[in-house]
């Protein structure tokens, strides 16, 4: 079944400012509503995860327009149930096993930080929806072609283990199978700009490695 949009209004919204400025707000929204529910003091993780949460928002406004942005609606839906799902998490008891929880934060505290590093990386070229805004080749982008992805898994997984319980193991399982799906359909627009084949050919794994 064709699930393209073949709509020449729908893309011009999709390419504009306007459309940034609205997944900003959205972002930024979600993002102040999950600071609120925080208990103070807040928690290291707590201020790093505010961090990549503003990074994010400032990354959606100030993003350059794309050349090339996928039109297919299963592309759209993958994307934004991926991006957002973090803040449908559920925050219920923390991990009785000191040793699990432990590892769920340095899980969580890695991803943050390779998510930050990731968007730096990225700058302007940041999208949510498969586009091609650039090509990003360096620092992390060196060893794997998406670690932005990579990083929002390492999160999930890590709050898994900090807050286990059956909705977020589910959750996460549908994700991180997403996720390899989003990355697939970025790299069918990305496709579009020889600069991304040649890279592909030099950087072979999507998200780790020698494995996958």
């Amino acid at each position: 079944m064709d699930t393209r949009i073949k709509s020449a209004t729908v893309e011009r919204i999709l390419k504009s400012f306007a459309f940034s400025a609205l997944l900003f707000l959205l972002w930024g929204t979600l993002s102040v509503l999950d600071i609120k529910s925080l208990r103070p003091p807040p928690a290291p993780i707590e201020l790093l995860w505010t961090v990549y949460n503003v990074l994010i928002s400032l990354l959606f406004l100030i993003r350059r327009r794309p050349s090339v942005v996928s039109m297919d609606a299963v592309h759209w839906t993958v994307a934004l149930l991926t991006s957002f799902s973090g803040f449908v998490l559920s925050k219920g008891p923390e991990n009785p096993h000191r040793a699990l929880a432990a590892a769920g934060d340095v899980m969580i505290i890695a991803g943050l930080l390779l998510g930050i590093a990731s968007a730096v990386v990225l700058g302007r070229s940041y999208d949510v929806l498969p586009a091609l805004r650039g090509v990003s080749t360096a620092f992390v982008y060196k060893a794997i072609r998406h670690p932005m992805y990579l990083s929002s898994i390492t999160i999930k997984l890590g709050y898994v283990l900090r807050h286990p319980c059956w909705y977020n193991t589910g959750l996460f399982l549908l994700v991180a199978l997403l996720y390899v799906k989003r990355a697939m359909y970025e790299e069918e627009v990305m496709m579009h700009d020889p600069r991304y084949v040649d890279y592909m050919k030099k950087v072979r794994y999507r998200f780790i490695p020698g494995l996958l």
